[in-house]
């Protein structure tokens, strides 16, 4: 037996067969007979007239026939009147000429002020001539004349001027010498490494020491010396460089370190004037 594979394809042969074979014979009937050309029918006319046809009747059916074409008579259009003629221009009244305007009566011109004739200034009356001082000489008077005065013997004067002199001594011994006024020392790392109030000195300034910001900003390193007078009471005054770090941001900020620190200043039985070096390193 045939398997359904095979049997697919016969009836699919056999179809095509077929196919091929009606196509065939449509192109043989083709050939043996030509198409023949179908000629449009003749449009025939019928004329007829419009006195046929009732006008108030319904209107008739027209035919659906394609080949009768039915032709009205239509008449021709009677000519058209001639136009009427254009009426006559009518022409605007003249306007009346306006009487010119009267010419403004001139006004009579202002008589022109007499100015006022200035009045002669009254000449200045000549300044009297100072009288003339007739000088009188006075006589000076003659200086009185001093009786001669009798002379005191030595011994009279020397006690007198012995007497003066002990009256203007001065009581109580004030005649002695002032006191030595104490004089201002000096603490600086030379004289004074070992001295107790320096080390505190230099305590209280590392304590409250601060690097400046620009100085730190631009890498700035160095050693400011600075001096000043430290007075008694632990109060500064005259706080001044006198060696330079050779930047001017670290040498104020050595100045500012000592017035920051001066409240942590010991109180001394003396001024002193203290020289220390502040030292800016960077770590």
């Amino acid at each position: 037996m045939l398997s359904q594979h095979s049997l697919n394809k016969v009836s699919n042969y056999s179809g095509l067969f077929a196919s091929i074979l009606l196509h065939v014979a449509a192109l043989i009937f083709i050939l043996h007979h030509p198409f023949e050309e179908i000629k449009p029918a003749e449009n025939k006319s019928i004329k007829m007239a419009l006195e046929s046809f009732d006008m108030p009747q319904a209107k008739a059916e027209v035919s659906t026939a394609p080949e009768i074409a039915e032709t009205l008579m239509i008449p021709e259009p009677t000519p058209p009147a001639p136009p009427p003629p254009p009426p006559p221009e009518v022409k605007p009244p003249e306007p009346k000429p306006i009487p010119p305007e009267p010419k403004p009566e001139p006004k009579p011109k202002p008589e022109p002020k007499k100015e006022p004739k200035p009045e002669p200034k009254p000449k200045p009356k000549p300044k009297p001539e100072p009288k003339k001082q007739e000088e009188v000489a006075q006589p000076q008077p003659t200086p009185p004349v001093q009786a001669p005065q009798p002379t005191q013997p030595a011994t009279t004067t020397q006690t007198s001027s012995a007497s003066s002199s002990m009256h203007n001594l001065p009581p109580n011994g004030a005649n002695r010498a002032a006191a030595p006024v104490s004089k201002i020392g000096e603490l600086n790392l030379a004289n004074s490494a070992g001295d107790e109030n320096f080390a505190k000195i230099v305590n209280a300034i590392k304590k409250h020491q601060k690097y400046p910001k620009n100085a730190q900003k631009m890498r700035h390193q160095g050693v400011v010396e600075v001096r000043f007078l430290l007075k008694q009471n632990g109060s500064v005054e005259d706080i001044k460089v006198i060696k330079s770090s050779g930047y001017s941001s670290l040498d104020d900020g050595a100045i500012e370190n000592v017035e920051r620190a001066s409240q942590d200043f010991p109180t001394l039985n003396n001024s002193y004037y203290v020289s220390i070096p502040i030292s800016f390193k960077l770590r």
